[in-house]
């Protein structure tokens, strides 16, 4: 988000007392590339709006040390956690400390964990390099897609022809490769214009991606064919 966006969100009026903004900052720390994103802190700009209490901040590390199994994290005003430790105090017995002082005996200071991201961003970013090369040379080259280079996070976003993101999703199945639903990323799945595709290439290896990028291309073609014919 923009720092318009971010300080849109914090100076909110909203007339229900109890409206709450739930805040997932799940990616901060993962960089594809060595320009990171800026984002303001939601936290201190709703200090600054006069809404404090507004704001749930969420993130984890579970994409950072281990996956589903690292330790959570939440930040928001002192009134608002009080509230929180008042209804997870019964919600659980206790908390995972094991877990908490494995990465605790890990990360010992801040550098570990900028050291530690720096072996993510070896791993991901070749992989996201495949699929923009061959966006820049194929279907974004020819006009058929739109697309966001993201600076870090795990996925890329596809804009295809209007109401034809579903029928590329269909094609793409029929040939065996399956994909995220179209409009994934929308309130519901509902993607108005049926435009928006989200690509994740973490999990498989660089040489199914190449394969991957052939097939999208085709499914792209023929989908954007299939609603100029």
């Amino acid at each position: 988000y923009s720092d318009e966006v971010v300080k849109r969100f914090a100076s909110l009026k909203p007339k229900c007392r109890d409206f709450k903004i739930f805040w997932d900052n799940a990616y901060f720390l993962h960089h594809l590339t060595d320009k990171h994103d800026h984002l303001l802190n939601i936290i201190e700009e709703c200090k600054k709006a006069g809404n404090p209490d507004m704001v749930y901040e969420f993130a984890s590390t579970s994409k950072i040390s281990f996956p589903g199994a690292g330790v959570a994290v939440m930040v928001s005003s002192a009134k608002n956690i009080n509230y929180l430790k008042g209804l997870i105090g019964i919600q659980t017995i206790g908390y995972d400390k094991l877990n908490q002082l494995r990465h605790t005996e890990y990360f010992k200071t801040s550098n570990d964990v900028y050291e530690h991201m720096e072996k993510h961003k070896a791993i991901m970013y070749p992989k996201f390099k495949i699929i923009e090369d061959a966006f820049d040379n194929g279907l974004f080259r020819d006009g058929l897609i739109d697309y966001m280079k993201p600076n870090g996070g795990y996925f890329i976003s596809v804009d295809t022809m209007a109401c034809s993101a579903k029928r590329v999703i269909e094609i793409m199945k029929e040939l065996g490769v399956v994909l995220t639903p179209a409009g994934s990323t929308y309130p519901y799945h509902n993607d108005p214009n049926d435009t928006n595709i989200r690509i994740a290439p973490t999990f498989i290896d660089s040489d199914s991606i190449s394969v991957f990028t052939e097939v999208f291309d085709v499914a792209v073609r023929l989908a954007t064919l299939e609603k100029l014919l």
